[in-house]
């Protein structure tokens, strides 16, 4: 309504029917008027009220055409609002893809980057990979030398295997040979052991011998029975190793008194004790005071 009231043509279209309203109220005032001079003045005010009639119809239609127009203005205005609006979203969508194609074209450059590192680490790699080829193709043309080395060295090794074969089968039999000769050397031995306990008892009981004929003859009688001493209680000999010894013929310690180097190595095999172990205890000395004790007793 504010709009319609500012309108100049709506203004002049109620000036111009105020006018006329006056005119009419001043005619009707004015009746005092002769008739053909109203006749005139109604002619005159029917024209113009025509005329103001069709001054309203042309105000009226301008005004429609007008508002119309408004409309059509307020519809355009609102489509161009609209449109705006479309190409301020479009503006912002068109921004957010800038900014996301920017994102995207730092995320390719950055990638690109990366995939011309690869590439460079890749080509070294392959360089590094091309030079181990190398090597190693040089590797197996000399492992291939030594291999054709080792096939020759094989069959020399095959050739060494029968020869050594052939040793070996030579070497058992010289075992077996050697063996023999052990048991017949053992053999031996066990007869020499024997022969000379035979001959220590010999060279004792000739000994007991001669000490009994030297006695009978000091003292002008007979010989004396044979003297049985305890030869335990010479430090190291046991009562089993006292047995062995009488079975041996060793009674006295005027015998053992006597033994040399000789009859020690063979005394000491035939007891089974080391030789070292009759010179530690002294068995020979200790026979000797306990021989003298007995004679000056």
């Amino acid at each position: 309504m504010e709009a319609l009231l500012q309108d100049p043509v709506f203004k002049g279209l109620l000036w111009s029917i105020f006018a006329v309203f006056g005119i009419i109220v001043g005619w009707l005032l004015r009746a005092a008027f002769p008739e053909k001079k109203l006749a005139q003045t109604l002619e005159r005010v029917e024209q113009e009220r025509n005329t103001v009639a069709r001054l309203y119809s042309q105000l009226k239609r301008q005004y429609e055409y007008r508002e119309a127009d408004a409309k059509k203005a307020d519809l355009e205005l609102e489509n161009l609002r609209d449109q705006v609006l479309s190409l301020e979203n479009a503006q912002k969508q068109r921004q957010n893809q800038e900014r996301q194609l920017q994102i995207n074209t730092q995320r390719a450059e950055n990638n690109a980057r990366l995939y011309q590192e690869k590439v460079q680490g890749l080509e070294e790699a392959t360089r590094q990979l091309r030079r181990r080829n190398t090597e190693m193709e040089s590797e197996m043309q000399r492992l291939q030398a030594e291999i054709e080395s080792w096939e020759q060295f094989g069959s020399e090794f095959n050739a060494l295997r029968q020869r050594l074969l052939r040793f070996e089968q030579q070497a058992l039999q010289l075992d077996k040979e050697r063996q023999s000769l052990r048991q017949q050397l053992e053999a031996a031995r066990i007869e020499v052991e024997n022969l000379q306990l035979e001959l220590l008892q010999s060279r004792s009981a000739a000994t007991q011998r001669q000490h009994n004929a030297a006695a009978a003859d000091n003292k002008g009688g007979p010989a004396s029975p044979e003297q049985y001493d305890d030869l335990k209680i010479i430090n190291g000999i046991s009562p089993f190793a006292e047995q062995q010894l009488h079975a041996l013929g060793i009674n006295s310690f005027l015998q053992i008194s006597r033994w040399d180097d000789e009859a020690i190595i063979a005394f000491a095999k035939a007891l089974g004790v080391s030789p070292g172990k009759i010179y530690q205890e002294d068995w020979v000395g200790q026979a000797t005071l306990l021989s003298s004790a007995g004679h000056a007793g």
